[in-house]
């Protein structure tokens, strides 16, 4: 019976001893290794467990194991489904920091670093006013005050002073350009009126001399001293111009503005008849452009704002730049040209050519209101027009758009983008062949 009893409580007594060490586990877990247990942690032990699971790995292990070196695997494994950290790698944390947002299966990705390289420009689309936009094509035209004509002051023939006028040579006022020689000719011989123009000059000259001495002498008044050096001078201003243009019985023409020579009428040595126009002169710093548009939109020409010009080489000036005004526009029309005149005068920039003809967008004043956007923001791909609105900074979203009027400059977008989004307006083909590398790699621009 004694032995029966102690049995019994020597069964009692490592129970209690068995929960207690338990308990101790649970609620200590103090793993105090030695150096010759090889733990393979695969856990970070920075994690601030709520079970206060710290394990301090100290030089000497108090742990009696059975197997000193074992995979430290707990079968419990740390639950870190309150920490989200399931399978999850660490080294991706941070980027998610830095780019947490997500761009979507459509989105475009456009690094701020390659945005910096372009000429690259992201503007926000506005309404505004529109505009009533008249299409239609202007010459050039020299302005009235910037072209002169030279034309004969006598009959004979004509000859150039330098065989290299030519169209477009410029030249400077008061340069000789051409002569006229009538000394063969019987009717109204310069070489007679020059010998009539210097005896004139003569005559009086003489008279003016001795009237001045009579004047001195008191044997004629002062009145008739006054009349005799009034014809004097008559004669000799005649005399003067005759032999500065006139020499050797040639009349001499000469430019009376700087500029070019912008049309020859006449061909060297040729015969010319009095008044006959010979060559014209242009100086072409003000020009007109000169438009012609349908009667339709008579009753718009009075709302005229602006307008813009579209050269040949496919730049696009405004008004304002050229430093042009609207002179005027026709208020009837004739019956061989129903169409109706607009004119406007401009600065020469260079790139206007006189007698050319541009592309003119005249505008005129509406009421009504509505999205335009920059030309350069359009991109057209196999018929179809988009735009990319920028979705964040390095993010850009593909539209396509539905186009409205257009003033040479922008484009009314009916369709596609509204008021407050932002459009990319410079680099836009820099975008479109981003979105071309995005399909070739999926994950381009991304490093995960």
């Amino acid at each position: 019976m004694k032995r029966i009893l102690l049995v019994i409580a020597i069964i009692a007594g490592l129970v209690s001893c068995a929960n207690d060490k338990a308990q101790q586990a649970a609620h200590n877990h103090n793993h105090q290794h030695s150096e010759s247990c090889t733990h393979d942690h695969d856990h970070d032990h920075d994690h601030n467990h709520d079970h206060n699971h710290d394990h301090q790995h100290s030089d000497a292990c108090d742990h009696n194991h059975e197997h000193a070196t074992h995979d430290h695997n707990h079968d419990h494994e740390h639950n870190h489904d309150a920490h989200s950290h399931e399978g999850h790698d660490h080294a991706h944390s941070s980027q998610l920091t830095a780019h947490s947002h997500d761009h979507g299966d459509d989105a475009i990705t456009f690094p701020v670093d390659q945005q910096k390289k372009i000429d690259f420009e992201v503007v926000e689309v506005v309404s505004e006013p529109l505009y009533q936009v008249i299409r239609t094509s202007a010459q050039i035209v020299p302005s009235q005050e910037s072209e002169k004509i030279l034309t004969a002051t006598t009959s004979g023939i004509v000859t150039f002073e330098n065989k290299d006028l030519v169209h477009g040579v410029d030249v400077k006022s008061g340069q000789v350009l051409f002569s006229i020689d009538n000394e063969e000719m019987a009717d109204d011989n310069l070489s007679t009126r020059r010998e009539e123009i210097e005896a004139d000059y003569e005559k009086a000259k003489t008279e003016f001399i001795r009237k001045q001495i009579l004047a001195e002498d008191k044997i004629i008044s002062e009145s008739e001293l006054a009349d005799a050096k009034a014809e004097f001078v008559k004669a000799k201003k005649h005399y003067d111009n005759m032999r500065k243009n006139y020499p050797e019985g040639k009349t001499l023409h000469r430019a009376t503005i700087s500029g070019s020579i912008s049309e020859i009428l006449v061909p060297n040595n040729s015969y010319v008849e009095a008044g006959q126009a010979i060559m014209t002169l242009a100086q072409n710093d003000r020009l007109y452009l000169r438009a012609d548009v349908q009667s339709k939109y008579y009753p718009v020409l009075k709302d005229i704002k602006t307008a813009n010009v579209k050269t040949n080489d496919g730049i696009v000036y405004s008004l304002k730049e050229l430093g042009g005004r609207l002179l005027s526009y026709g208020k009837t029309t004739d019956i061989n040209n129903p169409l109706i005149p607009v004119t406007f005068e401009v600065k020469n920039n260079g790139a206007l050519i006189p007698g050319s003809f541009v592309e003119v967008f005249i505008t005129a004043e509406s009421d009504k209101m509505g999205v335009m956007l920059p030309n350069s923001a359009i991109v057209e791909e196999m018929g179809i027009y988009c735009v990319f609105v920028q979705t964040c900074v390095d993010s850009f979203e593909k539209r396509i758009i539905t186009k409205g009027v257009t003033d040479g400059s922008k484009t009314q977008i009916l369709k596609g983008v509204k008021a407050g989004e932002r459009v990319v307006s410079k680099g836009a083909v820099n975008v479109k062949l981003a979105q071309g590398s995005a399909a070739l790699d999926p994950h381009a621009g991304h490093v995960h």
